[in-house]
């Protein structure tokens, strides 16, 4: 796997490495669903095809669920940024990813990598930043562009903005190619 740095990063490199962020030192689980059922509904209707859910925790969205944590009973126990033993390249139609908000830096591009790797056509991505260029280009593969953003704040996280990526293979003005 590539090695990603800090470099060209101006936040980063005005701390001099020195990253502000609490609570990177380890992956924490939660034990619960922290999106209502209005949210899973909504995400269900820019499902296509087969559905690939990692870092599913409790939600019961996908019709493959993958997490690290057995207390889920996901369908397959193992690190979503690594599950080339388990999935083939674009094996699913649609992967759905709302990750850890903790995870470390290089395992965040690894699992943005992964999510490319698996999709066959479509990305739905649940975090806080948005992974694609100025363009809506997603970062780890051009081929999938930005369709639509979908935003709310949720209560659960102290004000922080919650965004829905929708990445889409070949995606052209309003239709795919």
């Amino acid at each position: 796997m590539a090695t990603v740095t800090y470099k060209n990063q101006p936040a980063i490199e005005k701390t001099k490495g020195n990253v502000p962020l609490a609570g990177t030192s380890h992956i924490y689980t939660v034990k619960k669903r922290l999106w209502n059922d209005n949210i899973e509904d909504v995400l269900q209707s820019f499902f296509k095809g087969t559905v690939l859910h990692l870092c599913c925790g409790a939600s019961k969205l996908g019709d493959v669920r993958i997490d690290i944590d057995t207390t889920h009973s996901p369908d397959i126990v193992c690190d979503a940024s690594d599950t080339k033993q388990y999935i083939k390249n674009e094996e699913f139609d649609t992967v759905l990813c709302d990750p850890p908000y903790n995870g470390k830096f290089q395992w965040n591009h690894d699992l943005l990598t992964e999510l490319s790797r698996v999709a066959r056509g479509r990305i739905i991505f649940q975090h806080w930043f948005l992974p694609c260029d100025s363009l809506g280009r997603y970062k780890k593969n051009h081929t999938f562009l930005l369709k639509e953003l979908l935003c709310w704040q949720p209560k659960s996280y102290f004000g922080r903005v919650q965004m829905v990526s929708i990445f889409d293979k070949g995606y052209v003005g309003n239709e795919i190619e």
